[in-house]
């Protein structure tokens, strides 16, 4: 096989992969999106409050997790110590839908994985393709993977 012929499978091979992976991201944020539109927001600290015990109940936590509401548009979780959680939720990102995938991530260990202090590549890869799934197929549908 020349080199020629060698480049041209590498050049097709990039091209079905660069459109697969940006057809894989699409479909993923559109299903992530979708059911916020829908979903029961959050106005207040007292109704995160409640909506973060009502789902932590449904899905069986034993971690503890502090809720916390912000005016700025926010969603995330962080590992403050072995055991203990917050949630930062606020602006378009307060929704039930949202506790519920952030709730995932906890629930899974997401954040005590070993790779989580590294950066790079391989953070990103197992991010996009394993736990932001995980935790969008539990938001979207309740499926617990």
């Amino acid at each position: 096989m020349n080199p020629n012929e060698v480049f041209e499978y590498v050049n097709e091979g990039i091209k079905w992969l660069a459109l697969g992976g940006g057809t894989y991201l699409t479909t993923l944020y559109v299903l992530n999106g979708i059911p916020r539109l829908f979903s029961e927001k959050i106005h207040n600290q007292e109704d995160l409050d409640r909506i973060t015990t009502e789902e932590a109940e449904k899905l069986g936590m034993t971690r503890s997790v502090i809720p916390k509401f912000h005016e700025d548009s926010i969603a995330l979780s962080t590992l403050l110590d072995n055991d203990t959680y917050e949630i930062h939720l606020g602006g378009f990102g307060a929704r039930r839908t949202q506790v519920r995938h952030e709730l995932y991530h906890i629930h899974r260990k997401h954040h005590e994985q070993p790779w989580t202090n590294s950066k790079g590549l391989k953070r990103s890869l197992n991010y996009l393709l394993k736990q932001e799934p995980q935790a969008i197929a539990y938001e979207v549908f309740r499926l617990k993977l």
